[in-house]
């Protein structure tokens, strides 16, 4: 069989990467050509994202990729999920992405939950209120700039966003959309939501895709042979979606980075009063499933902490870090959830006030800090699963985690010691890996019955058994 050559383009909050994924014989090999900062602006109290640089940086990717003379024959773009850009009737991005943690929305919030309750919302969307939710945004948005509604056109979600400057095609990708509060239980957009809240219909009129392909690269700058077939897929769409295509089908799933992001697959979204009294949601997979979880802050505390040191003079690797916690007493928890830890803030002082406000001795030591973050999200990992287990009715024997977090072998060991779980730890690059699965099945190379022979062909496992 022919190798057949892909272009995972998979962006988290902090950075993002070029994979060059090729299959042949019911197996992937993931190549990273190209790796770039994701860092937001903050432009007069708003924090944004620097949308024109990422493009950019992608289209530096692709020429380095170029230069390697290997034909491409598809592309598709996962990211974090909530954000969007407005997009004008000339084609035109009208301004840079808000960042989901931009903290002008907070005085709009509760406007949102007079208009319709928190309860209510959920019943209709299945998607639990937080602030991060892209309604928020929108209707912030609509609040501080209601000239919108006459110069909008669309309205994209980020993946999509991307897919509509490599495509010039608009698209609204499954996965990626059923993160906004915007779609009903029934996959479709919410007419009821967009109606009271008085966003323009327009703006979300297209249909919502699992797998598309949108058409050929239509980039002028990028006029390489390589690329001259090259397709675009609207597909991939949220990274976390992406990642579940590698886990094994009856088991949680734990992707963890700079968000921790906890659930399990189930067959339709689960609206009932304890599934909402809990706390959980119900977003959507690839290919077109539901996904009920529990969004946590993730490794975006440890991020912080590794910028304030650096910032301090002393550049610690992640390695360090780990050797350093592994060595540490420190036995007290934070709640990473709590609203002192979720903005861009010191997180030093954070976490030092935290534990001051309830008369707890705080960390001192580096190894200190990095003990409580990560058993702190071990411990919120362990409370989660017990909430799973409620929703479910069903014993959780197994945590299959993926994502960047499981290169931290302290967090994966308190994971399995606090859940009591056994931890499946892989793939590393999950959401690129399942970037390139759906691609596949988009263009009929595989079928996703094909999924689970080409993970045991492509992919190293770790299994962590450490019962409590």
């Amino acid at each position: 069989m022919k190798v057949s050559n892909h272009i995972a383009f998979d962006l988290g909050a902090s950075s993002g990467r070029l994979i060059l994924g090729r299959y042949k014989n019911k197996k992937v090999e993931l190549e990273e050509i190209y790796r770039f900062v994701n860092t937001p602006v903050e432009m007069n109290g708003v924090l944004y994202w620097d949308f024109p640089k990422l493009f950019q940086e992608m289209k530096y990717g692709m020429k380095i990729l170029a230069n390697k003379k290997i034909n491409i024959n598809s592309l598709s773009v996962d990211t974090w999920g909530v954000d969007y850009g407005y997009i004008d009737k000339n084609g035109d991005l009208i301004s840079l992405p808000k960042n989901y943690r931009n903290p002008v929305k907070k005085q709009f919030e509760e406007k949102i939950y007079k208009i319709i309750s928190r309860e209510n919302l959920f019943k209709e969307t299945g998607i639990y209120p937080n602030i991060i939710n892209s309604i928020v945004q929108i209707y912030t948005d609509l609040q501080l700039s209601p000239w919108l509604k006459d110069c909008v056109e669309h309205v994209l979600f980020m993946p999509d966003l991307f897919n509509y400057f490599l495509s010039k095609e608009v698209s609204h990708t499954y996965s990626i959309v059923s993160t906004s509060g915007l779609l009903n239980t029934n996959k479709q957009w919410s007419k009821k939501v967009i109606k009271l809240l008085g966003i323009p219909s327009k703006w979300f009129d297209s249909k919502i895709l699992n797998y598309k392909v949108l058409g050929k690269l239509n980039s002028p700058e990028l006029n390489y042979d390589e690329y001259k077939d090259t397709k675009i897929i609207a597909c991939a769409g949220h990274d976390t979606a992406c990642g579940l295509l590698t886990i094994e089908q009856n088991a949680a799933f734990l992707s963890c980075g700079t968000w921790s992001i906890l659930g399990m697959k189930i067959d339709k979204p689960n609206i009932t009063k304890l599934a909402y009294e809990l706390g959980m949601t119900n977003e959507g997979t690839v290919d077109g499933k539901i996904k009920i979880l529990k969004n946590i802050n993730g490794l975006w505390i440890l991020q912080e902490l590794v910028r304030y040191w650096a910032e301090k003079g002393t550049m610690y690797s992640y390695s360090q870090l780990t050797s350093l916690a592994q060595n540490s007493d420190f036995n007290e928890i934070i709640d990473v959830d709590d609203e002192l830890f979720i903005g861009k803030s010191n997180m030093y002082e954070s976490i030092k006030k935290y534990f001051n406000d309830k008369h707890i001795k705080p960390p001192t030591e580096v190894g200190d800090f990095v003990k409580t973050v990560v058993l702190s999200l071990a411990n919120k990992y362990s409370n989660i699963i017990k909430k799973l287990e409620s929703i479910s009715g069903s014993k959780i024997e197994t945590i299959h985690m993926v994502g960047g977090g499981i290169q931290n072998e302290l967090l994966c060991e308190l994971t399995a010691s606090e859940t009591g779980k056994t931890i499946i730890a892989g793939p590393l690059e999950a959401s690129a890996f399942g970037n390139i699965l759906s691609q596949l099945i988009a263009l009929k190379i595989i079928q996703i019955r094909d999924i689970e022979e080409i993970i045991k062909n492509s992919v190293d496992i770790k299994i962590y058994d450490n019962k409590k």
